[in-house]
């Protein structure tokens, strides 16, 4: 079968139900951090097992069909290790991972066969996150270490180049998070979250980050930074993903309760930023990550629901003009934290895409990664119907909301607004049997109840919180 006629199959033949997960290995042991990449015709796997006190970074081949082919996988090392990243070349993949003092990497070919007995060693400072691309020749790592973000190559030979600082926020006291990098065929494209100098001030993740603190910047193919000043991507988000082509480049950002994109293009000059396009909106924090396969850019995000922590994985194919081709989406077991924890994104040379995530079985506490084929993936529906005839009054200290529905919801959501309308601010989730939900409010705020699906949401239906005694609704 062609890859275009494959493709097709996957835009217009949709499953009729949602597609199941797979296992990409035979291990029990708690997994964790999954990232994914493709090769020849499958995909292969990087995670961490849980193992006592450290966790053993672990590597696995994975095949088209969604098939495990390592068994409980290719150990690599055993470390306090908090950061993982996968890239692969024609042959072979290699995992790189980085430690509380060290970022450390190895080869695994697409036989199977682990290359480097002993870790090979790019950096012995204390570092971040990590990434990797294979730009056609070499494989460029890139790492964050405080004030400063510094690359370093590795051939396919396993030489490793001295770490060169690309980008230094010393004097300033700036800190770099999350980086994440592609090879647009002439120089790398790198994404990353800057945050100004250490204030004091403590913000939980349910704070929304400030704006403008991602950004993005050129670095040539020696590992030099072409930009003198990175380009700043406006608006509230708290990380960022990039894929790249020959021409152009699709950057996926999670922003407070939504997964949007923006393209960004080289004029030769300088970088141009094309407008910021949602993709999708929730009343939690979205993951997101992309790739491109070939024909199109792939952006996957994973989100869920809060009264089981259950939910979806879905998927948008994106044209180099910014086209939409499609979402899909499928049904994924419940997430062990949502917040920036994937999905891992990637395209074999076949043109297939796969997502890798964290989940945890539902008969047990053993968290594990599964790897989810796009093209078992259904055609995202229309949000559901939105609930009818909301009405509310007064019990003792609280507001009761009680609504109508005829079903199709996978829950409903409260919101409240305290200022007519102006904006809303999420009360309360409630399972697709409710009907009736209680609330703190005050007398003239309004109460928003809206129905949600994988689809996302449907319109709200609102009602003033009035002084009047109780008059029941009548129930589908």
């Amino acid at each position: 079968m062609s890859r275009a006629f494959s493709l097709f199959l996957a835009l217009v033949v949709p499953l009729s139900s949602f597609a199941s997960g797979h296992d990409v290995s035979t291990s029990t042991a708690n997994q964790s951090a999954p990232v994914v990449t493709g090769n020849a015709d499958g995909f292969a796997v990087a995670w961490l097992n849980q193992s006592g006190p450290f966790r053993t970074v672990t590597a696995a081949r994975v095949s088209s069909a969604g098939d495990p082919l390592d068994g409980a996988g290719i150990p690599l090392d055993e470390k306090a290790t908090f950061s993982t990243a996968i890239a692969h070349s024609p042959s072979e993949s290699l995992v790189v991972w980085g430690t509380s003092s060290s970022i450390v990497a190895a080869r695994v070919t697409s036989s199977g066969v682990r290359l480097d007995t002993t870790p090979l060693l790019l950096s012995s400072q204390s570092n971040g996150q990590v990434a990797a691309v294979w730009d056609g020749s070499r494989y460029f790592v890139v790492w964050s270490t405080g004030n400063r973000l510094v690359g370093s190559f590795v051939g396919s030979d396993g030489t490793v180049t001295n770490p060169k600082v690309f980008l230094d926020e010393t004097a300033l006291g700036n800190a770099f998070y999350t980086p994440d990098v592609s090879w647009d065929g002439r120089q790398f494209m790198v994404v990353f979250v800057e945050d100004g100098p250490y204030t004091g001030v403590f913000c939980s993740v349910s704070c929304a980050p400030p704006p403008d603190q991602v950004r993005v910047m050129r670095v040539s193919a020696a590992g030099d930074a072409i930009d003198t000043s990175r380009i700043e991507i406006p608006g509230v988000h708290y990380s960022a993903h990039i894929a790249s082509t020959g021409t152009e480049s699709l950057i996926a950002l999670d922003g407070d309760f939504e997964t949007s994109t923006m393209f960004v293009r080289d004029d030769g000059l300088a970088l141009r930023l094309g407008p910021e396009v949602s993709l999708f909106r929730w009343f939690y924090h979205v993951s997101s990550d992309v790739a491109w396969d070939g024909a199109a850019y792939v952006v996957g995000w994973r989100y869920q629901k809060a009264y089981d922590g259950a939910g979806w994985l879905a998927a948008s194919r994106i044209s180099r003009t910014g086209m939409a081709l499609g979402s899909f989406v499928t049904a994924g077991e419940p997430a062990v934290n949502s917040i920036g924890l994937g999905p891992s994104v990637a395209a074999n040379d076949g043109g297939q895409t796969a997502l890798a995530v964290l989940e945890k079985e539902t008969s047990s506490s053993i968290t594990r990664t599964r790897l989810y084929l796009l093209r078992e993936f259904s055609t995202m529906p229309p949000p559901p119907p939105a609930p009818r005839n909301a009405i509310s009054y007064f019990s003792g200290s609280k507001a009761l909301i009680e609504w109508q529905s005829d079903g199709g919801a996978d829950g409903f959501v409260l919101e409240q607004s305290t200022n007519f309308g102006a904006s809303w601010y999420r009360v309360s989730e409630w399972s697709p049997e409710t009907r009736t939900a209680s609330t703190f409010a005050s007398v003239g705020n309004l109460v928003r109840v809206r129905a949600y699906g994988p689809g996302g949401f449907s319109e709200g239906t609102i009602t003033s919180i009035g002084s009047q005694q109780r008059r029941r609704s009548q129930r589908p």
